[in-house]
């Protein structure tokens, strides 16, 4: 106890002629609320972060000093040292300082510390506290410097000290943890990085030079956004865009859509693009989170199996569209501070040309879809060579033979709005599947379907019904919640015949089921032939006197009209016809024998069934009756 006073008393307050020592060092005396003021000054001045690391810095540099005067004025063991720090810490005023754990191991001339406490009534808790209000995080950042400072004198190794509760967060008492930097690892470099911190006069510089590559930067890329706004301004396609971002860059460009299919690339072989997709493919089946529709939805970079490709969509009216890529085989090439910037550059200028492209081929199709207008409502001969020259300026020839297809569409929710805007979809997808194709069909539409003008020569391979079962495939595939039904009309070989041909497309549609999505107007036989005479009237009236008593007009006899149908388009199958209808057997044995009733008449009768159906079908294809069939 002696001793330790022997030594203490080296440090207490000494007055000498207006000078004032601790130990040998000359001190002042300054309020804790002076310092308060001063931290306050700090953070507003030089911003929290900074303030940190300048408060660490100068309690690291009290504590070394006061250990430096112990190391001169006593001889003692490495553990009574460090003893004497907290004491040391309180005698200053700063904290009541108390030791709770001390371990010390010597390690090949190297020192290993761990140290335990706790400390009170921290000047700097307080001080903070009333300036700020309660912090959420430890904040003595001077008390902590102090502590780290004089053990790493003493021991001769970097020794951190860190809190881990704190009074200025609302605590009791700050908790303390003191380590050598090995112990702590990478929890360290934050304090370490304190002790390192260049002056504010150096780092003010590296900002400038900073902001002066920002600025460099910004005007490189500005000058490549404007090259490429210029070819667009001229006219120029999206090839002509990706050429220019080439030859300014050096970097192998490539602009894919949706289904990964090259819309332009640069600096890039065939070969090459095929191994590119396949090694992107490769990583979307690793990846299932990434879906051909959402690969990327902001600038990324990926790394692949041969080559990395910083990537970013395309957006196209607020969806993504597709994708540009810049493509390196050496990550020396990527600049990570301008890359992203010309890659998101080459994006929105990608956009306006895709919109111009879309603008386009909307307007140019919607010409032919009026112009199909004007062919289907055409009466006249003597209007047939002005059609045929009209059609060779859009690239139609009329004079070969031609086929028109009705399309229905058949939506599952009965939404106006969005029935219009999924019908706007599948016109696109329809055009771009013609482009894609090279065929040059006419797209028209009418109420909820589609109308298709399309010439012999372009789907004689495959036959007219094999063509259009195709394309309803692929929308249904697309476009899940729409049912999809065609009708296609006999060949036509003068346009002026273009207006039946359209009747004989829509009367077979009317009749098209599941059991049958797609209709040809000559698979209808006579039934066909009777509608497209002018004898509609006659023929619906033979229609309803056939089904009798069961009443067209009443809502309650639909249900049993759709029953018959399909048991006798069936051949009077029950089990099948149950089936289509979710009926049980029983329930529509109930139900035939119903129907029977009603009608006065035997279903099993061949020339029965037979006058029955072709009444119904009759009536369906003249829109005189709705049954439902999906």
């Amino acid at each position: 106890m002696n001793k330790q006073k022997s030594v203490l008393d080296q440090f207490e307050l000494k007055f000498d002629n207006g000078y004032i020592y601790i130990g040998e060092s000359r001190s002042i005396i300054v309020g804790a609320d002076a310092l308060g003021l001063l931290r306050r000054d700090l953070i507003r001045d030089m911003g929290f972060e900074r303030m940190k690391g300048f408060l660490f810095r100068y309690g690291w540099n009290l504590g070394k000093q006061d250990a430096k005067e112990l190391l001169n004025h006593a001889s003692c063991s490495i553990e009574e040292y460090i003893q004497y720090g907290p004491k040391l810490h309180t005698m200053k005023g700063h904290v009541h300082a108390k030791c709770t754990f001390l371990e010390i191991k010597q390690e090949k001339e190297k020192y290993r510390i761990v140290m335990k406490g706790y400390w009170s009534h921290s000047y700097e808790a307080e001080e903070h506290v009333r300036h700020f209000g309660k912090s959420s995080i430890p904040i003595c950042f001077t008390l902590c410097g102090y502590a780290s400072g004089f053990v790493s004198e003493i021991v001769g190794e970097k020794t951190i000290f860190k809190e881990m509760t704190c009074e200025g967060m609302g605590e009791k008492e700050c908790h303390w943890i003191g380590q050598t930097v090995d112990q702590w690892g990478k929890e360290a470099e934050q304090e370490l990085r304190y002790l390192e911190e260049s002056p504010i006069v150096e780092e003010l510089a590296m900002t400038y030079e900073k902001l002066l590559e920002e600025r460099n930067n910004l005007r490189f890329v500005t000058a490549i956004h404007k090259k490429l706004t210029e070819e667009v301004i001229k006219g120029n396609h999206l090839d002509s865009v990706v050429r220019q971002m080439f030859q300014l860059t050096n970097i192998p460009v490539l602009i894919e859509n949706l289904h990964l299919h090259p819309m332009a690339y640069a600096g890039i072989s065939s070969n090459e693009l095929e191994q590119y997709k396949n090694e992107l493919m490769d990583y979307l089946e690793k990846n299932p989170f990434c879906q051909p529709h959402a690969i990327v939805t902001s600038t990324r970079l990926l790394r692949l199996r041969h080559h990395y490709r910083l990537m970013t969509p395309v957006f196209l009216q607020n969806k993504i569209t597709g994708y540009c890529s810049f493509i390196y085989h050496d990550l020396q090439q990527f600049n990570d501070s301008i890359s992203s910037m010309i890659l998101e550059r080459l994006s929105s200028v990608s956009s306006v040309c895709l919109l111009n492209e879309k603008t386009k081929i909307e307007s140019y199709e919607r010409i032919k879809g009026f112009f199909l207008e004007e062919i289907i409502n055409t009466r006249q001969q003597s209007d047939h060579h002005d059609l045929m020259m009209k059609a060779s300026l859009i690239g139609v020839d009329l004079s070969k033979p031609f086929y028109i297809c009705v399309l229905d569409c058949r939506f599952q929710e009965d939404d106006l709005s969005k029935e219009l805007e999924m019908q706007k979809e599948i016109l696109s997808f329809l055009t771009a599947y013609g482009n894609d194709q090279k065929q040059n069909m006419l797209i028209g539409q009418r109420a909820k379907h589609l109308i298709l003008l399309v010439t012999e020569d372009q789907v004689e391979k495959v036959g007219i019904q094999t063509w259009l079962s195709k394309i309803a495939g692929l929308l249904s595939s697309q476009f899940s919640s729409v049912k999809f039904y065609g009708g296609i009309s006999s060949k036509v070989n003068n346009v002026s015949y273009a207006g039946d041909a359209y009747k004989e497309a829509l009367t077979s549609v009317r009749v098209a089921s599941k059991h049958q999505q797609i209709i040809s107007f000559e698979s209808l036989g006579v039934v066909g032939v009777l509608i497209n005479e002018k004898n509609e009237q006659e023929v619906k009236k033979m229609a309803k006197a056939y089904l009798g008593n069961l009443k067209l007009d009443d809502p309650k006899n639909i249900e049993l009209l759709r029953t018959l149908y399909i048991f006798l388009v069936n051949g009077g199958n029950l089990e099948q016809t149950a089936a289509d209808l979710a009926l049980s057997i029983s329930g529509l044995r109930y139900r035939v024998s119903k129907i029977e009733s009603i009608l006065q008449q035997e279903l099993r009768n061949p020339m029965i069934h037979h006058q029955l159906l072709l009444s119904i079908q009759l009536l369906m294809m003249i829109g005189e009756i709705d049954i439902g069939i999906k």
